[in-house]
């Protein structure tokens, strides 16, 4: 038998949608509630979670951990997307070295702003950025602070092309970091690959889409799904009897005194999950020594 509830780890195909993969994930599994949290563009690769059945109500936890990256800038040049999927705008022939790549890279690490490209799925009044931007409607995009923890030169790959490890904040967009590095160097630069390889606390032992897809027992299906809370290693888990049970699944509070240690709470952590024989059943918070109920995740 299939379960219901948990986590999937695939490394997504260039050349897929991050809804396609979806779509094919469901259909493989004869179409559950699913759905995948950051978005990964189709010319990019790498980890991209999807949330199963009840597992679902949590994304939002999921939504604003830290990302890691590997990515590849090609210097001399600048497009209208910031990636390879577009125009050429402008050409620059100046090739960094490695020194002065290095020099800069600091300058990039902590909080920066950050403008947010054109081409992006942010809304502007209720229409995509890059909706407006293909129709060639005009259209102002405000800077956000976003936090780089970490910036490294991997390797120059040719005098043209060099490869750069980051881990970065929730809605730090790569494309417009490589043309900040671009501009700092003095030239220009487009990004023309772009791997995720890490996603806050997540499995990295990813599943190609093909080996998934190729999965069609229930057993085997079982084996590449992850507990819902095993993702989430900052929230703690409470194991509570089938009296508890009973109150938690009815929505009602249950006391903490059954801890043997007052000191497992504390004040600064804001969820809980509630676990009994093995599965997770809620998320909640704790109030006053209660914990209180907010999402069930069980049938």
């Amino acid at each position: 038998m299939l379960k219901k509830n948990g986590w999937i780890f695939i490394d997504k195909p260039i050349g897929l949608t991050s809804n396609s993969l979806l779509q094919k994930v469901r259909l493989n599994l004869g179409r559950v509630k699913a759905g995948f949290v950051g978005t990964l563009d189709p010319l990019a690769s790498g980890c991209l979670p999807i949330a199963i059945g009840h597992a679902t109500k949590v994304i939002n936890l999921a939504e604003k951990v830290d990302k890691e990256y590997i990515f590849t800038i090609c210097w001399g040049k600048q497009t209208d997307t910031g990636d390879l999927a577009g125009r050429v705008i402008k050409e620059k022939k100046k090739f960094p070295q490695n020194y002065n790549i290095k020099k800069i890279l600091p300058n990039f690490v902590g909080k920066i702003k950050q403008t947010p490209p054109r081409y992006s799925s942010i809304k502007i009044n209720g229409s995509r950025a890059y909706t407006l931007a293909r129709k060639k409607i005009g259209f102002e995009l405000k800077k956000r602070e976003v936090k780089i923890l970490s910036l490294k030169l991997l390797k120059q790959l040719s005098f043209d092309k060099a490869e750069f490890y980051v881990k970065c904040s929730s809605g730090t967009y790569i494309r417009s970091l490589a043309e900040s590095i671009s501009e700092a160097l003095g030239t220009v630069g487009v990004l023309i690959q772009l791997r995720r390889v890490g996603f806050g606390n997540f499995n990295k032992n990813l599943i190609s889409l093909d080996y998934f897809l190729s999965l069609v027992h229930s057993d085997d299906q079982n084996k590449v799904i992850e507990p819902i809370d095993q993702v989430f290693s900052w929230i703690k888990v409470l194991e509570i009897n089938e009296k508890q049970l009973n109150k938690v699944l009815n929505g009602n509070c249950i006391e903490m005194s059954f801890f043997e240690n007052d000191k497992f709470i504390n004040p600064s952590e804001k969820y809980f999950f509630a676990r009994h024989e093995s599965e997770i059943v809620a998320l909640g918070l704790i109030k006053k020594k209660n914990f209180y109920p907010k999402r069930i995740l069980v049938s």
